[in-house]
């Protein structure tokens, strides 16, 4: 079976993809008051600033597993949007260095790591990587549906639009 992540470019674009798209995430939520942003609306986090900790939290807890570590627990230490967009920031840094040496035979090789549950797992780090990129899209889109919930406009996050204009390359818009 041939592995999704097994291209050090291929990964590297999903990364500048995943970096723009978050960006766009906390973009949409800047004019939220503090209260907009904790009150409860439902969802698996119930909160726009609950969905927005668990997101930086999971790209903090991989770039953890991809250095050997293995994290008990989600961060909790964040008590503002800008905490977490510090820290989010940090975790992009140590994933652009991680990006810089990759190659195919790195991503190939297996990463172990236990789960919050205690439960160890091995997979392929290109695997890994591709994995954290997809739980991103699906927290941000549970952003997106709880700013409508708060009678917000979201910002998309569309990968197409990232090719057409958020620096992935000049494309033909009308293939959305």
């Amino acid at each position: 079976m041939s592995t999704v992540g097994n291209s050090p470019d291929e990964v590297a674009r999903l990364f500048a993809y995943n970096r723009w798209a978050n960006a766009r995430a906390f973009e949409g939520t800047a004019a939220l008051t503090a209260e907009e942003l904790s009150r409860s609306v439902g969802g698996s986090f119930t909160s726009v600033l609950g969905t927005l900790m668990h997101l930086v939290g999971a790209e903090w807890v991989w770039l953890e597993r991809w250095h050997g570590r293995s994290p008990r627990a989600l961060p909790s230490d964040f008590t503002s949007v800008q905490d977490l967009r510090g820290r989010l920031t940090a975790v992009e840094e140590g994933q652009t260095a991680i990006l810089s040496g990759l190659t195919p035979e790195r991503l190939a090789a297996k990463i172990t790591y236990v789960n919050f549950a205690g439960q160890t797992f091995a997979y392929a780090l290109g695997e890994a990587m591709v994995h954290l990129v997809n739980h991103g899209t699906y927290h941000r889109g549970q952003v997106a549906t709880l700013l409508r919930q708060l009678g917000k406009k979201p910002l998309s996050s569309d990968y197409l639009l990232y090719l057409d204009g958020g620096g992935g390359g000049a494309a033909s818009s009308s293939r959305r």
